[in-house]
């Protein structure tokens, strides 16, 4: 059968309406763009005003990025009412000898300053890493205070592990469970520990790098399940996220690119291409070359 033109099935099929749901009762569309490394100014405004037309419902930045100013900028100019359109964002608790200190006001201050960058509300606020231990659950409370002020529909975390989860879960000062945690997942990088306790306790999964940065697109096992699909396997990646229940961010600074990424919705992986997929673990790391390619969801 012919190909079909993912423009015309993804603003159904990425709404809020119609998309996943978050572990607070809320939904998160099921594709999101990931807008890490995509540099401020033209760059991203270009790419998120062309995923917009291409049916995006979903963006992904941080404070860490320095780019929600141009996401929000072609939110608005998009002319797409704000409520049909979901943003995360994410706060940096720093590094070695850098850490955000009066952890609860600083995670505050700092969702201020992104919905003012954006001009509007976050859907989805969460803590960029799990670093800096000593002030983790004040980071957390600085969240609950920023949902509390409105600044943001739900809250979660990013990169934490499960021993960061139940510290967080079983805390006497926390009062609101996180609603996802996103962290790097691809059949090269499984995390089922993670996966398992999130599934368990309806935290919802989203997936950075779901492509594993292009490092194994020309891997043999994927070649062929992407053949058998007259899928790209880029393309089998996403969908294999999706068949996981995660919410995968795939990004690229090409329109084309986009539009491919997300071209998943005409085919379905079967239980044997899972099966081999899932096989393919490597504990392969893709985004923390500058921290000497550590695993985020370990550390102490």
């Amino acid at each position: 059968c012919p190909r079909s033109d993912p423009r015309a099935r993804l603003p159904l099929l990425q709404t809020k309406a119609s998309g996943h749901d978050l572990g607070d009762g809320r939904n998160i569309p099921v594709v999101g763009l990931g807008l890490y490394y995509t540099p401020p100014g033209a760059a991203t405004y270009d790419i998120v005003a062309a995923a917009l037309k291409l049916g995006y419902r979903h963006l992904d930045t941080a404070a860490f990025y320095e780019n929600e100013e141009d996401v929000g900028r072609a939110v608005r100019d998009s002319g797409i009412p704000r409520d049909e359109i979901f943003i995360t964002s994410k706060v940096w608790p720093g590094e070695d000898g850098e850490w955000l200190t009066d952890g609860q006001k600083a995670v505050l201050d700092t969702v201020e300053t992104t919905v003012k960058l954006l001009g509007t509300h976050t859907d989805l606020y969460l803590i960029h890493t799990p670093f800096n231990p000593t002030q983790r659950i004040n980071y957390y409370l600085g969240l609950e205070a920023a949902q509390k002020k409105g600044l943001t529909t739900s809250i979660g975390v990013s990169n934490f592990g499960v021993a960061h989860l139940q510290e967080l879960i079983a805390s006497d000062r926390t009062t609101v469970k996180p609603a996802a945690n996103e962290v790097e997942l691809h059949p090269f990088l499984r995390k089922d520990d993670i996966a398992k306790f999130c599934t368990e306790r309806s935290i919802a999964i989203i997936a950075y790098s779901p492509l594993a940065r292009a490092l194994r697109l020309d891997h043999p096992v994927l070649a062929s399940v992407a053949k058998a699909h007259g899928a790209s396997p880029a393309q089998v990646l996403v969908r294999w996220s999706m068949q996981h229940g995660y919410v995968p961010l795939p990004k690229s600074v090409r329109a084309e690119r986009i539009a491919q990424n997300v071209d998943v919705f005409r085919f379905e992986l079967t239980q044997a291409d899972m099966t081999a997929l899932d096989a393919l673990d490597e504990r392969l790391f893709t985004e923390w070359e500058e921290w000497g390619n550590l695993d985020p969801t370990t550390v102490p």
